[in-house]
Order: C-alpha cells, then sequence, then structure tokens
C-alpha cells in the first residue's frame, strides 16, 4: 500500500483478464468471515457477469470495501453486495450498517491518507490508503466509484463498470 501510495502519478501494471465476478465476491466474504465469524455478508445478483479486470488488483478491492464495513461497525457487520446492470453498465454496490461518514467529509474519503476523525477511525489501525488504492485501481480500469451515506446508517460505495468491460453469463 505505501509503494503505491508514493507512486500514485504512475500508473499500476495491470494485467486484465475474463474473470467470473460472483465467486470472487463469494471468496472475499468467505476469507473476511475467517477473521470475524460474526459477519454476514449478502450477495444479491440476478446472474454471473464475466468481467474484464486484473485478478490481483480486483480481489483487494473487494477485500479491503468488506474490511472497511467490518473495521467501522460498531454492531455486527452486515454487508450487502448489490450487483444490478442498469444504462451505463455493471454497477456494484457496496452496502453496510455501520456509522458511515459525516456528509461533510464524504469527498474526502478517497483521498490519500485521508481517514475520518471520529471514536471509531481511532480504534482502527491503518495510514488511510485503502480508498485511495481503491479509487486509483477503479479509475485506472476506467471504472467509476463513489460513496453515499444510507438513510438509515451505513455506508455504500458504488463502483460503475462500462458496458464495454463485462458480459453476461
Amino acid at each position: 500500500m505505501l509503494n503505491i501510495a508514493k507512486s500514485d502519478e504512475s500508473p499500476l501494471a495491470l494485467q486484465p483478464e475474463k474473470l467470473q465476478l460472483l465467486p470472487l465476491l463469494q471468496e472475499a466474504a468467505d476469507s473476511i468471515r475467517l477473521k470475524n465469524d460474526q459477519l454476514v455478508v449478502s450477495i444479491n445478483a440476478n446472474r454471473d457477469y464475466t468481467i474484464e479486470a486484473d485478478r490481483f488488483h480486483f480481489s483487494n478491492i473487494i477485500y479491503n470495501l468488506i474490511d472497511n464495513s467490518v473495521k467501522y461497525c460498531d454492531i455486527t457487520p452486515n454487508i450487502q453486495i448489490t450487483v444490478n446492470e442498469d444504462r451505463n453498465g455493471l454497477r456494484l454496490d457496496f452496502s453496510d450498517n455501520g456509522i458511515g461518514v459525516a456528509p461533510k467529509n464524504l469527498n474526502l474519503i478517497f483521498d490519500k491518507f485521508y481517514r475520518v476523525a471520529d471514536k471509531k477511525s481511532n480504534e482502527v489501525n491503518g495510514f488511510g490508503l485503502g480508498l485511495f488504492y481503491v479509487k486509483k485501481i477503479c479509475t485506472q480500469h476506467q471504472w467509476k466509484i463513489s460513496a453515499q451515506n444510507n438513510k438509515e446508517q451505513g455506508l455504500t460505495i458504488s463502483i460503475q463498470i462500462p458496458k464495454k468491460s463485462y458480459e453476461q453469463i
């Protein structure tokens, strides 16, 4: 992660390949469940897709998003991963029941070294590079990433994959 932060002006070498989406989502969820057996992860999709992505970096994106949801949750973490196809392409929504982010800080969470200043973030180890890395990889894949607070509680991180980068299975 620190190497990525040092080289934020230069792109990482991606090795895109065709990947089956749902097994990668499930694998990351299962991996994090090994650290937190209370974790609830639901994957909602009408069908599977093949995406064009770098396996290593895409797996890290998924892992990072789920792991952040666990870290920034005061109760039993419940994460909903929703896969939907819309007019803009394939949309992956990672919604959690965590503490969310103050609206004034929402546009900063993808910045290098940024950490939300609150009680929970003081308990969480890290450098503020995880979401910076996630955005960098999404940008290199020509995907869009955004974040918004949920109505009740928690945060939803959305990744939009353009139509040219995926196929239905």
